[in-house]
């Protein structure tokens, strides 16, 4: 089937991109970039004959015959004694007239050291810019290995040409700032008077074949056009800007503003694009869909490490211009920002940490990492410190306020994923003379005798209170007293000697704690002292072993508000996708399992955030987490913010971007968040009421034993899946609320009664608002607000009768199948309604084997949709309009074929957003 659906890589457009077809005929016009008719290109000197053809794979060029003959690009490479700018001219004639979008692929390669500057001139108009911050569809073209040759598409202009002859002229250029090399190339250019948008080298067909129900589509995507007749615009949700109300507040488990006014954050993990042009654009792109917070992680690698002028110290003049910017254009477009700041901070000589000290660090970039033992070193906390203070200090020119005054800066992490109690540096300085950290351990041995010490004052008490697990060396006043490594804490006492040293490790366990909640806790004053008003946060990471888990809980909540991380799926290329073996499971085989499962730590009083989260491809199910964790956890848990990770883009990617696991600019994700966002916004979903409200004291999180009694399933550096917390299964997530708090003289542990909720025999759960069910028999999930509704999972030949429309699926295995009703009444009266229909996706050529557990071919761009094919009964007053709608949210003209309120929705209209109006 999927050599057949390249057929229709073309006629997806039609369907995905704007604009009204023209009255002229459909043109496509595909010119070769080594057909010109004249050129200054240095490709056959020194260095350009070596950049033009050296370990080229011509096949991925265009006009190439995979296997049989190869392609060509149109390429210029010269040294920097080489001051003349090369221009290359192509002549071609028009035969339809009008407006022509220019699409062109090049090497769109620079950095300090080289690249170029691209500029065209079109009938020898004026030189302009060709914008090289809108790439797509990147494609190396030396493997294996870093190469500066790779091509990319980039949309370069929307020409009015009249019928005849056209001359087009590119230049390249001296990159300014660059000091070595000027390059490039061209590959293809293509001209189009009807939407069209590159995958490859897919040429554009005017006059594409019809597509099937079944035909899974193209996903062709170029530049948003941001039209007003777009119906998932999503910004007019976003107050602008960024601050209207005050600063972001911590008020009991919630988030409010200064005013009081509640709210709730869908947001995204981005760094800024590189010109201040594709910022505006990229903030524009994310509040269109929804977007109303960015996570910058993490903002050292942006703005650097401080450098000293003078007698100062200060940042990057150029690097701090940007990020000013980019602030504040999010600000303006109604975006709020989370900082995390440092991963791991990166300290030099020139923070005066002790010499020997310094060098016991492990080398990180230009300097030294502090991850880890900064919780135990007050040096590097006043390093760290002194970093936060001089960017929250700093005036904002664009906005005319420093960042600690600044409420569009609504929470501020100490750091991400660090944590004392983590593998990386536990194990290392638990065993005091491994050649890693040798210094640190012996400093963090003296104070884990100072705090013995200062709890049992003598040897005599020490022994009563260790007993049987007192070792022989233990001694108030011996500072190389036995310390544990994350790896020992296990649930049921340490690792080696289990029940006898538990007292003894839930103490080094408490010392642990009480240093990481006071670090914290002095940060949090340092900021208030300075003047910020907004939230706080810690970080977001876990213990290593689950004794300590409790704990580091307990130091989090030192702050504002609770953070997590949490990844599901993936494959055998970890962070990037890879032929291999694939982690295919689905979250719809057990209720609020996987990502969802982060809810279990949930702290009762505080706001509770997902900073990073996604469900990683080559899985085949990901588009159920996104609905998941908006109706599951920021509706039913009442989560308060959702970060995905992570975005950067300004436009939908092609294919599996870049290869990378981590890419939310997919329609799987960015295509859903419209609807998402608006159900958020709306409160479509209610809080449920708590049905496991834990609460242990601070005794019970230090006897050295799990107190949680944590269960766990699918677990990894990245992967978090928790299946309970002792009685508390984790299935209760999908009930209603489950909160978790560590404080003396608290009320007891409320544990509800499940079973009102959950019909084990048959394999379901209700949630108590009764706007949720999760058949996990079926691996289904059905949504049932009054407002938005919908059908999640393993749907295909089932029939849904939701209550304000029945939905009859065909052949379709998996879907994500959302109602939205876009005047914010209920569905069965709603005028306007979005539909947003998801399925499967891969790339063209991707083969898995039956079960989905191993990519055999990763294949390449474009992105093959898998259509909905379902018949949609909607209930409530005529319907006098049903419309497939394109990529950008316009609804084509034409009416999709209907008998009353009936119709059907299927690969015909290649596309993933339909629109109902009554």
């Amino acid at each position: 089937m999927i050599r057949k659906n390249l057929a229709f890589c073309v006629a997806a457009f039609a369907a995905l991109v704007v604009a009204s077809r023209p009255a002229a005929a459909n043109e496509a016009i595909w010119m070769e970039g080594e057909d010109y008719t004249s050129s200054t290109f240095v490709e056959t000197q020194g260095a350009g004959t070596w950049y033009h053809n050296d370990k080229i794979n011509k096949d991925l060029l265009s006009a190439a015959e995979p296997g049989i003959s190869g392609g060509d690009w149109h390429s210029h490479y010269v040294s920097n004694d080489y001051r003349e700018a090369a221009v290359a001219t192509y002549r071609f004639a028009v035969t339809e007239g009008g407006s022509y979008n220019w699409w062109i692929r090049l090497n769109p390669f620079s950095n300090r050291n080289g690249g170029g500057d691209y500029n065209y001139s079109i009938d020898n108009g004026p030189w302009l810019p060709i914008d090289l911050s809108y790439v797509t569809s990147r494609l190396n073209l030396v493997d294996p290995g870093l190469d500066i040759r790779f091509v990319a598409w980039t949309f370069g202009d929307v020409f009015e040409m009249a019928r005849g002859p056209h001359t087009l002229k590119v230049r390249i250029s001296d990159r300014e700032g660059s000091d070595k090399e000027a390059h490039g190339g061209i590959d293809v250019m293509a001209f189009t008077n009807f939407p069209w948008a590159p995958t490859g080298i897919v040429r554009p067909d005017p006059n594409p074949p019809a597509p099937g129900p079944e035909d899974w589509f193209t996903l062709m995507a170029g530049p948003d056009p941001h039209s007003a007749e777009s119906i998932i615009d999503m910004s007019h949700l976003i107050e602008k800007p960024a601050g209207t109300h005050g600063f972001l507040k911590q008020s009991g488990k919630d988030f409010v503003f200064e005013d009081r006014t509640g709210v709730k954050f869908w947001g995204v993990d981005a760094s800024m694009s590189s010109t201040v042009q594709a910022q505006h654009r990229q903030a524009n792109f994310y509040a269109k869909h929804g977007i109303n917070m960015v996570r910058q992680h993490p903002v050292q690698s942006v703005l650097g490490l401080l450098t000293t002028a003078g007698r100062t110290r200060g940042f990057d003049p150029e690097r701090l211009d940007r990020w000013d910017r980019w602030f504040s254009i999010l600000k303006d477009n109604g975006i709020y920002m989370t900082w995390s700041l440092f991963y791991p901070h990166v300290i030099t000589e020139a923070d005066g940490y002790p010499t020997n000290l310094y060098n016991d660090l492990p080398d990180r970039g230009a300097g030294k990492s502090t991850s880890g033992v900064v919780t135990m070193m007050r040096e590097l906390q006043d390093a760290q410190w002194q970093w936060e203070q001089a960017l929250l200090n700093h005036v904002n020119p664009y906005t005319r306020l420093a960042y600690k005054d600044d409420p569009a800066l609504a929470i501020v992490e100490v750091h991400n994923e660090d944590s004392i109690f983590w593998h990386a540096p536990l194990n290392d300085l638990a065993s005091y003379n491994n050649g890693k950290l040798d210094r640190h351990a012996a400093i963090l041995g003296q104070l884990w005798m100072n705090w013995v010490k200062q709890r049992y004052g003598t040897n005599r008490n020490l022994a009563v209170a260790w007993g049987s697990g007192k070792r022989p060396d233990d001694s108030v006043d011996n500072p190389r007293m036995k310390m544990y490594g994350a790896w020992e804490m296990e649930g049921d006492g340490p690792r080696l000697n289990k029940t006898r040293e538990n007292r003894r490790m839930g103490d080094f366990i408490r010392f642990l704690a009480e240093l990481q909640r006071d670090f914290y806790r002095r940060r949090e004053q340092r900021l208030r002292e300075l003047g910020y008003k907004a939230v706080t946060v810690t970080t977001a990471w876990k213990a290593g072993g689950p004794a300590a888990s409790a704990a580091n809980l307990w130091t989090d909540d030192a702050m504002d508000a609770i953070d997590r991380h949490n990844y599901f799926g993936g494959g055998a290329g970890g962070h990037n996708i890879s032929t291999g073996a694939v982690a295919n499971g689905t979250h719809m085989t057990k209720a609020g399992r996987g990502i969802l499962s982060s809810g279990l730590w949930q702290v009762e009083d505080k706001p509770f955030i997902m900073t990073e989260w996604t469900q990683l491809p080559p899985n085949q199910w990901k588009a159920e987490i996104a609905p998941l964790v908006a109706f599951y956890g920021m509706g039913l848990q009442g989560w308060d913010a959702s970060y995905h990770f992570a975005a950067s883009r300004i436009y939908m990617g092609s294919g599996w971007p870049s290869m990378r696991s981590y890419v939310t600019c997919t329609p799987h994700y960015l295509g859903q968040f419209p609807a998402l966002a608006f159900a958020i916004y709306n409160n479509h979903f209610d809080e449920g009421d708590i049905v496991a409200a834990r609460r242990l004291s601070t005794g019970e999180i230090f006897t050295g034993i799990d107190a949680l009694g944590q269960k766990h399933g699918l677990v990894g550096y990245d992967q978090n899946e928790l299946l309970a917390h002792a009685e508390t299964p984790v299935e209760a997530l999908a009930i209603g609320r489950v909160t978790l708090k560590v404080k003396d003289r608290q009320r007891p542990s409320d544990l509800g009664n499940l079973s009102a909720y959950w019909d084990r025999e048959g394999r379901t759960i209700v949630s108590n608002t009764g706007q949720l069910m999760w058949d996990y028999g079926k691996k289904v999930v059905t949504v049932r607000s009054d407002k938005t509704q919908g059908v999640i999972g393993f749907a295909g030949g089932r029939t849904f009768d939701l209550p304000g429309v029945t939905v009859e699926f065909g052949p379709t295995p998996f879907v994500s199948l959302l109602f939205t009703p876009l005047d914010n009444r209920p569905l069965i009266e709603s005028a306007e309604i979005l539909i947003t229909a998801m399925a499967q996706d891969k790339q063209f050529g991707a083969v898995y084997n039956e079960d989905g557990t191993k990519l055999i071919e990763t294949g390449g761009p474009p992105l093959l949709l898998e259509p909905v094919q379902a018949t949609l009964v909607f209930k409530g007053a005529a319907i006098n309009s049903a419309k497939a709608v394109d990529v950008y949210g316009v609804p084509e003209d034409a009416q999709i074929e209907r008998t009353g309120n009936t119709f059907a929705i299927d690969g015909r209209y290649a596309t993933y957003y339909y629109e109902v109006r009554r």
